[in-house]
């Protein structure tokens, strides 16, 4: 390579959140319930395996849960490539009142605001905390980024995509909820040699992924 040569990325990773769920109205604690997507995050999904699919993708990762699984089975489809189903990457596991609407749960666990508003600490009942949900999404993460060149689409939640973030920008677990992750988002993260990275979208629509990628900006 030329001196003069600013080597491009190694790795661009597709970071999408699964559609809208069908029990979106109803405010439910989903966690790791498997559920299905209402008819709008069908849509959603398939507008995004579409635009996916004009990308020079080579492997796809997903959490096991339908709701994610649904998208990345359809851009596998589309790509003729087997998807990678890990656990790891599920939603964070609400423990007791995982299923519940969210007023029901505010109820079985009580007004305590620790319990509500420090989710780093305080694990729920049965389930999980941010710190235990970090440890299991970002080494699988890890070696994602660590053995996969070129273009990877990862499908996965709202919970599991903001641990990421938090971890590649460097922000705080407190911050966790600073971090919107709309139904069918897309987050573009690149990885260079020297282990430098770009964040190149947070939270965006997938429409704006061909304007974004029309040119390299290295």
């Amino acid at each position: 390579m030329a001196n003069n040569e600013i080597p491009g990325a190694r790795l661009r990773l597709y970071l999408v959140r699964h559609g809208e769920v069908a029990n979106f109205s109803e405010r439910v604690v989903n966690g790791q319930k498997d559920v299905r997507l209402s008819e709008r995050g069908e849509e959603q999904t398939q507008k995004v395996a579409d635009e996916l699919s004009r990308r020079p993708i080579t492997a796809i990762y997903s959490s096991d849960l339908y709701r994610s699984r649904r998208g990345a089975e359809l851009l596998g489809q589309k790509l003729g490539l087997k998807v990678v189903l890990m656990r790891e990457l599920r939603e964070m596991h609400f423990g007791e009142v995982e299923g519940l609407g969210w007023a029901e749960a505010v109820k079985r666990l009580g007004d305590s605001p620790l319990q509500w508003f420090d989710w780093v600490n305080n694990r729920f009942p049965g389930g999980e905390n941010l710190l235990m949900l970090r440890e299991r999404v970002i080494g699988a993460f890890r070696k994602i980024t660590g053995q996969d060149q070129g273009e990877t689409a990862i499908f996965a939640h709202g919970g599991v995509n903001r641990v990421i973030l938090c971890e590649e920008l460097g922000i705080d677990l407190k911050n966790f909820f600073v971090l919107d992750q709309s139904y069918a988002c897309v987050n573009v993260l690149e990885y260079y040699s020297y282990q430098a990275k770009v964040i190149r979208l947070i939270n965006g629509d997938i429409s704006c992924l061909g304007p974004l990628l029309r040119f390299d900006f290295y």
